[in-house]
């Protein structure tokens, strides 16, 4: 936590503790026991199948708790789908988090027996 608090005052100064931050991530990511070739050398970021399916399942939940807004949600959604996409495209291909997402809200509301309280939405009161 100290190397991340840091302000680094020069150019090689930050470079050293990106790169120590990596070398920090990638040290947990093996007292994980994740795989090497799943570790992102240049960041120490877990690019696992597990990792990806527990980036995914937590906007699923987010949506079905909350509903979805393209206004308040799609930038953040797309920017994360291309992440993945650009490290573990087999994992995102023909994964619709969306569809998923939109269905478990509906379900969810429904099972609460109560419109949905989000005016904002898109889900259950789309623009017209």
């Amino acid at each position: 936590m100290s190397i991340a608090r840091q302000k680094p005052d020069c150019a090689a100064c930050k470079a050293d503790q990106q790169t120590s931050m990596a070398d920090a991530r990638t040290a947990i990511c093996l007292a994980n026991d994740v795989a090497i070739d799943d570790i992102d050398p240049a960041t120490g970021y877990n690019h696992s199948r597990h990792a990806y399916y527990r980036v995914r399942d937590s906007w699923v939940d987010l949506i079905r708790q909350h509903g979805y807004s393209e206004l308040y949600q799609l930038a953040d959604i797309t920017e994360v789908r291309a992440l993945w996409a650009e490290k573990r495209p087999e994992f995102v291909e023909g994964d619709d988090w969306l569809t998923e997402a939109f269905d478990a809200h509906r379900e969810f509301v429904a099972a609460l027996g109560k419109p949905c309280r989000r005016s904002s939405c898109d889900i259950h009161y789309p623009a017209p």
